[in-house]
């Protein structure tokens, strides 16, 4: 009689924790929505502190810039995007498409976001011309809340003649 009691109770702790997990889920995943949705306000606004603000102190930042665009630590990526923002970006237009959202740990996940911009200054686009591309952020919940830790932009390249 006692071993079905102790089944049960384990069963019901197991749907509390589930049904818990799943309610933190909703809501870390309309939070790192969030950090997409201030990704785009914040450049379209060319507002380099703000999107600062959404990366950890010690980010990894890799641009589609490539390797010269690797940026180590939040200072570095403010000091590059101001400069970008104010040089390259100025007429630039970010629009989220999809976000994707893969957890890792309840406090750890991959986030996927879709991305276009019109009105780039890039030498390998004519003005105005369409980008798209893919970031590849890894997002850590810390003190409650969730910030960029590493970061890779890919953006999908033209097709070349004679490809």
């Amino acid at each position: 009689m006692r071993t079905p009691f102790i089944l049960l109770i384990i069963l019901v702790l197991t749907i509390v924790s589930v049904r818990a997990q799943t309610q933190a889920n909703a809501s870390d995943t309309k939070a790192i929505e969030a950090l997409a949705s201030g990704w785009q306000a914040a450049w379209n606004n060319r507002d380099a502190a703000a999107l600062s603000s959404l990366l950890a102190e010690e980010v990894d930042f890799v641009t589609v810039i490539g390797p010269k665009g690797w940026l180590k630590g939040r200072k570095e990526f403010l000091e590059a995007h101001a400069w970008m923002l104010k040089n390259i970006f100025t007429e630039s237009v970010w629009t989220n498409k999809e976000t994707h959202i893969k957890f890792i740990r309840p406090d750890l996940a991959i986030a996927r976001v879709l991305w276009e911009t019109t009105g780039d200054r890039v030498r390998h686009r004519k003005y105005g011309e369409l980008r798209e591309g893919i970031f590849t952020w890894v997002v850590e919940k810390k003190q409650g809340n969730w910030l960029i830790i590493s970061s890779q932009n890919t953006e999908n390249m033209p097709v070349l003649p004679g490809q």
